[in-house]
């Protein structure tokens, strides 16, 4: 009999994020409130601790694995990614490509120009991208489906979903009508902090994401979505769906996320991987960060504040409120 969750009602599957920021670039390249030379390490011991995770089904990469994508990093990441001793899927984040016009400063001005992402696509076939598109499907376990978003605007920040990625995305979801749906992509589709309805944080959420969440509330398969751009761990229920998304693995906390999926619930659970002195100066460098500390009051509270919200919620539990395939 074919495993699945999803028929007999009782099995659990757990799924890993690996979420935004990973950051892969040549040595000395900082950019955000990331520093490259701890995310290669920071990516490999997030590799070694799945893999001796037992019960693990499949790992899901949410997008940023580079400072910029040149072509000794793209080799590094894939290098690495073949360790892991599950199935992985990518999805594309802004800096999968040519990196946003704005640039941080302190980045490294001697890193070669970035490859296109195209040419991360065809790197990744066969872990989610199946064709020249950004966008892609897997039924990753019988009765289990995978959908992976392009929701970047080349060269900008922010999110969006083009209006044919919307009509395939009805087709594909009505076609696994069946089956249980997993959504993954980078950039939120509902606001998850009240910053994201200002102008600070309004690049955290596409900019049409009621029209994309119209979509999914059409299909009752559709059991959580994933993201990464915000870099916390945080979720909610909306409609029938729960919307989660992961830390960082080379932004405070410094931590993958694994996710235990019933038909039930969903129980996300964030795991750190680095020691005392890493995460004092990943806390150091979020702390300098202009956009994330920068939005919160001065002083200690404020830092207080900050640091709470990246770094607090470790675990939580989401109740799925529909019946599900």
């Amino acid at each position: 009999m074919e495993h699945s969750p999803w028929r007999d009602g009782a099995a659990s599957e757990l799924v890993a994020f690996i979420g935004g920021r990973v950051i892969i670039a040549r040595p000395s390249a900082l950019w955000e409130n990331a520093d490259a030379r701890d995310g290669g390490a920071l990516l490999k011991k997030a590799i070694a601790d799945l893999n001796a995770t037992k019960g693990l089904d499949f790992a899901i990469v949410g997008g940023d694995l580079f400072a910029r994508a040149d072509p000794v990093s793209l080799d590094k990441a894939k290098a690495l990614l073949s360790e892991l001793r599950m199935p992985y899927y990518v999805v594309l984040g802004e800096y999968d490509g040519p990196a946003p016009a704005a640039k941080t400063p302190g980045s490294d001005p001697a890193m070669p120009v970035g490859v296109s992402r195209s040419t991360i696509m065809w790197a990744f076939q066969g872990h989610g991208f199946s064709s020249a598109e950004g966008y892609w499907v897997q039924e990753v376990l019988p009765g289990l489906v995978v959908v992976g978003l392009d929701t970047v605007v080349p060269g900008g920040r922010g999110g969006h979903v083009s209006m044919p990625q919307l009509a395939w995305l009805d087709r594909v979801l009505k076609a696994h009508a069946g089956k249980a749906v997993i959504v993954a992509g980078h950039h939120s589709l509902v606001p998850l902090h009240p910053l994201d309805e200002g102008a600070a944080w309004g690049h955290m959420v596409v900019d049409n994401a009621a029209a994309v969440r119209e979509v999914l509330e059409r299909h009752a398969n559709v059991v959580m979505v994933l993201s990464a751009h915000h870099h916390f761990a945080e979720g909610r229920v909306s409609g029938r769906i729960v919307y989660v998304a992961a830390p960082s693995v080379s932004v405070w906390p410094l931590a993958f996320q694994l996710i235990r999926l019933t038909p039930k619930e969903v129980g996300p659970m964030w795991v750190p991987l680095g020691d005392d002195d890493l995460s004092r100066r990943a806390q150091e460098r979020l702390l300098a960060s202009k956009e994330y500390r920068g939005v919160f009051p001065p002083g200690e509270d404020g830092d207080t504040a900050c640091v709470r919200l990246f770094g607090v919620k470790k675990t939580e539990v989401y109740p799925l409120p529909a019946i599900r395939p």
